[in-house]
C-alpha cells in the first residue's frame, strides 16, 4: 500500500472513530435522559394509581367495578400520552444536537469520510439539504466519478445525504433524518410496554 493510500486510511479510520465516539456519546446521553425520565414518569404514575385505588376501595357500591375500570383506563391513556411526550422531548433534544453538530468542522469531515467508504463510480445522483451545498466542491472530490451530480433535496432537514444510483436502481440513506427516525422506532418498539 502507498504511503498516501495508508495517510488515507489513518484519515478515514480516525474521523471514523470520532464520529463513532459522538455518536455513541449522544446516543448514551439521550438514553440516560429517557430513563430518568421513565422513571420519574412510572412512580408519579404509580402514586396516582395507588391513590385511586386507595379510593376505589374505600368505595362499596355497585359502581365500585365501573369507576374503577373508568380510572384505570385514563390511568392508561395518561400513561400512554406522558411516554409519547417524553418521546417527542427526547428526540426534540437529539436534533438540536444533530443540529449542533451540523456547524462543525466534523460535520464536513463525516460527510467526506462517509462518501470515500461508499466507493461511488458511474452516474450517480447525491442530494444534500439545501443548507449542505457548500459542501459539494468538498465531497466531489471524495468520490472517483465524474458523472455524479450534486442536488439539493428540501426534504433532508437534519444533514447528511442520500445517493441516487439509476444503473442499479437503488438509493442509499445516509441522512440524519432516516437514521433519527429508524432510532425512534426502535426507541418506542423497545419502551412501548415497558413497565
Amino acid at each position: 500500500m502507498s504511503e498516501g493510500n495508508e495517510k488515507l486510511k489513518k484519515f478515514i479510520d480516525s474521523v471514523n472513530d470520532d464520529i463513532d465516539e459522538r455518536v455513541a456519546q449522544l446516543l448514551e446521553e439521550a438514553e440516560e435522559e429517557k430513563q430518568e425520565i421513565l422513571a420519574s414518569a412510572e412512580e408519579a404514575s404509580r402514586s396516582n394509581a395507588e391513590n385511586h385505588y386507595d379510593l376505589k376501595k374505600r368505595k362499596t357500591d355497585s359502581g365500585y367495578v365501573k369507576e374503577l375500570s373508568k380510572s384505570e383506563f385514563e390511568l392508561k391513556k395518561n400513561v400512554l400520552r406522558r411516554r409519547a411526550e417524553l418521546t417527542d422531548s427526547v428526540f426534540e433534544a437529539v436534533k438540536e444536537r444533530i443540529k449542533e453538530y451540523r456547524n462543525t468542522v466534523s460535520y464536513a469531515d463525516g460527510l467526506v469520510r462517509a462518501m470515500l467508504l461508499l466507493n461511488i463510480s458511474g452516474k450517480a445522483e447525491i442530494r444534500l439539504a439545501p443548507e449542505d451545498m457548500k459542501y459539494a466542491d468538498a465531497l466531489s472530490k471524495a468520490v472517483r466519478s465524474e458523472e455524479v451530480t450534486f442536488v439539493g433535496d428540501s426534504s433532508i432537514t437534519l444533514g447528511g445525504f442520500s445517493v441516487y444510483i439509476p444503473e442499479k436502481s437503488i438509493i442509499i440513506d445516509k441522512t440524519f433524518d432516516m437514521a433519527l427516525e429508524e432510532q425512534r422506532k426502535a426507541f418506542v418498539g423497545r419502551n412501548a410496554f415497558a413497565k
